[in-house]
């Protein structure tokens, strides 16, 4: 323990420069009054994450696995905390291959019990939430989960934030150790210009974030495993540079009009064929 009447700027305290115990202190009270800062990128789990396609035919889900993006996404975040995390109740059985833990959870997911997936129509995301929180319960554990979007949900399945998801949600979720997924929305073009009608939508895993394909550090990237490519469980990962939207609204089937101009769009990483415009429509954080 040292006394400041004995600080003295350039001086030292047992050869340590006293400017320098002063930025120590400086950046402890900065830790220490809650402001943090996220990292400029973390590809921390890029190969620690189980990345299956939903239509793998190993998996053995129903309807050949199509509409199985939610259940599939959020397994492979399961098993990463069961592998990873030391939550090991998260899988129904112990002891099987990777191919295998993934497939029985997924299908477990699917169940009506939990997110109810239908073969032809796929998860709602209120089912989504639902299952999320009961299957972690059934486990035996607790959870935090975190709903961010512009679409009201149910409080009863964790805490809700309406808003437009942005970047530093996205990443801040993600530094802080939670499991993060996102809801894209597949939208075309209204009547007038910058009106954007829903279409369908996708659900996916972020493993990562702040570089691009070519490990280029640039903050609006995020890294993704994607239950919609391939058809093994060697696929791909996805680099998704995000941008916000300008001049936009959503209209919905009623033709009621709501502000897009917060809201994340695709700019790269993710082209429809048809054309279509992807937008983030919600972001989900889980933590154990």
């Amino acid at each position: 323990m040292f006394h400041l009447e004995n600080m003295r700027y350039g001086h030292s305290i047992r050869n340590v420069p006293v400017n320098t115990i002063i930025l120590i202190m400086l950046t402890l009270m900065l830790l220490l009054s809650g402001h943090a800062y996220a990292a400029s990128y973390d590809t921390s789990r890029m190969d620690q994450f189980p990345d299956f396609a939903q239509t793998d035919p190993a998996l053995g889900l129903p309807g050949g696995g199509t509409h199985y993006c939610v259940p599939v996404a959020t397994a492979n975040a399961l098993v990463w905390y069961a592998e990873e995390r030391g939550y090991s109740d998260l899988l129904p059985v112990q002891g099987l291959s990777m191919t295998e833990k993934v497939a029985k959870v997924a299908l477990k997911l699917g169940q009506d019990r939990y997110m109810s997936t239908a073969p032809k129509g796929g998860t709602t995301h209120v089912k989504f939430m639902q299952g999320l929180a009961n299957f972690i319960s059934d486990a035996g554990y607790s959870s935090r989960i975190t709903w961010r979007s512009r679409w009201q949900m149910p409080r009863k399945y964790g805490r809700v934030e309406i808003g437009a998801p942005d970047i530093d949600s996205i990443q801040n979720k993600f530094a802080s150790g939670s499991a993060v997924f996102l809801s894209l929305g597949f939208y075309s073009e209204g009547d007038s210009a910058g009106d954007l009608v829903r279409t369908g939508g996708h659900f996916v895993t972020v493993v990562g974030f702040g570089v691009d394909e070519d490990g280029n550090v640039d903050r609006d990237y995020v890294v993704l495993h994607d239950p919609g490519d391939g058809r093994s469980s060697t696929v791909t990962k996805r680099y998704l540079k995000l941008e916000q939207l300008r001049n936009a609204r959503f209209i919905d089937r009623r033709g009621n009009e709501y502000d897009a101009s917060e809201h994340l769009k695709v700019a790269k990483g993710l082209r429809l064929a048809d054309g279509s415009i992807v937008v983030v429509d919600a972001v989900v954080a889980l933590d154990l």
